[in-house]
């Protein structure tokens, strides 16, 4: 997958040699800090804050000061950054109509966004198509002045090049659900290609059975047959998870081991252990 942009700055806190990485998700919801061990896989600091549900990106970047301050373990050096945006304001298109010049244009039809938003992209399936985003231009800049170099993606780039990964050796296709706090994103495959992906915003149990439903219907598929695989905030004791379970009959949980003591911290490590399970 290509990144939308590398930045490079003399003063450096990226050592090649070094056995740990650091991924920074960052959402207007909150953001967390991750470092995984690159030697035994696992994830050796991970730390959370949580924001208002009406945060802006201004408050996100002094939300990002502080945790770079507060913890010690973010002042080591790391073999590489990565940033992960979460945000709606994202679309995928394919290679052959993928124009550069024209790429802010591809989102106004499903996003709100202005003239002088800056819009990134990311190159996923072998080439096969562009995924369109704008992420948070200033947590970007503030990373670019405290390291040498980094990359970044949307974090639906991630997910659909996993799936597809995870597609790739089944012999029947599954219909993917990954639940987050508020909203939850469908995608499926047919063959190894993409059929359909998208994100729906939720506020209850019921608006995620009538998108999935929904999308079921809209493809065509067989609620009785399907496989529904779920990955993300959920556990088999979540309400959302007890609703899906009464109207699909094959529904299977990717990573069902879930604590359930704080939703926003268990949503941003269920997602980090989506984005390395695979």
């Amino acid at each position: 997958m290509e990144t939308g942009q590398k930045t490079i700055q003399k003063k450096t806190r990226i050592e090649k040699t070094s056995n740990i990485k650091l991924s920074i998700h960052i959402s207007l919801n909150g953001l967390s800090f991750c470092i995984i061990d690159l030697i035994s896989k696992e994830i050796d600091f991970l730390r959370t804050y949580s924001l208002s549900k009406n945060s802006t990106p201004k408050e996100l970047l002094k939300t990002l000061k502080k945790g770079f301050k507060e913890n010690d373990e973010l002042r080591n050096s790391f073999s590489s950054v990565k940033i992960i945006h979460y945000n709606n304001l994202s679309t995928v298109v394919p290679e052959p109509l993928f124009d550069k010049k024209n790429a802010l244009s591809y989102l106004k039809f499903n996003s709100k966004i202005l003239q002088n938003d800056y819009v990134a992209y990311d190159r996923i399936f072998n080439n096969e198509c562009v995924n369109v985003f704008i992420p948070y231009v200033n947590i970007n800049n503030y990373i670019f002045k405290m390291f040498d170099s980094f990359v970044y993606n949307h974090y639906s780039s991630i997910i659909l090049e996993k799936v597809k990964l995870n597609e790739k050796n089944t012999t029947t296709p599954s219909l993917y659900l990954n639940i987050n706090i508020n909203h939850m994103e469908i995608t499926y495959f047919v063959k190894n290609k993409l059929v359909f992906y998208n994100r729906f915003d939720f506020n209850t149990k019921e608006d995620v059975m009538y998108y999935l439903l929904f999308t079921i219907d809209q493809l065509k598929l067989n609620p009785e047959e399907i496989p529904v695989v779920i990955t993300g905030n959920i556990s088999e004791d979540d309400d959302n998870y007890k609703i899906i379970y009464k109207y699909i009959r094959n529904v299977s949980i990717f990573n069902s081991e879930i604590n359930q003591e704080n939703k926003f911290y268990n949503s941003l490590k269920s997602d980090i252990t989506l984005l390395n399970s695979f």
